[in-house]
């Protein structure tokens, strides 16, 4: 689905704007949410979400155990209707990274370039890098107005300017 230039507009902000997301997972086959930083990372044709997390966080080992999580990434609230609230929900797929990993590198610098007080926390060695695949977008622009996208469409809206 194509995007009206003003809901393009308003998805890249929130994707490139906002530095936390809600992070969805199972834990033991009930969901559980927390909130992580991320950053933006372009793979080919599409985008990869970067996040860096402890091993002894609920969500890491969740993410072990099962891949399959979403992110919930939202405008500040302001004084409209909360149910207006521009949104994007984006189910996804991670992957932890080994410090051998031809893309560590490249992560490590999207992640660090969007949280440089982050970089002490890359001496410990609990913390990893997860990259999480989108397999899908789900965008609420505002009242009445939601629209999914495919991984590639989610690509084109952030555009250039991410690593």
């Amino acid at each position: 689905m194509s995007l009206d230039p003003a809901s393009s507009q308003l998805l890249r902000s929130l994707l490139l704007n906002r530095r936390v997301a809600t992070l969805a997972t199972l834990h033991e086959g009930r969901p559980a949410a927390s909130m992580i930083p991320f950053a933006i990372a372009r793979s080919t044709d599409r985008i990869r979400l970067v996040t860096h997390v402890s091993r002894l966080a609920a969500h890491t080992r969740q993410m072990l155990e099962s891949p399959e999580v979403c992110l919930l990434i939202m405008a500040p609230e302001d004084a409209a209707l909360p149910q207006a609230l521009p949104r994007v929900s984006i189910p996804a797929v991670a992957e932890f990274i080994p410090l051998d990993h031809p893309d560590f590198g490249t992560l490590k610098g999207a992640y660090l370039t969007r949280h440089p007080q982050a970089a002490d926390f890359f001496q410990l060695g609990d913390f990893s890098i997860v990259a999480l695949t989108p397999l899908s977008a789900r965008f609420v622009a505002g009242f009445g107005s939601a629209h999914t996208l495919k991984p590639e469409a989610l690509a084109a809206v952030v555009g250039d300017g991410i690593v």
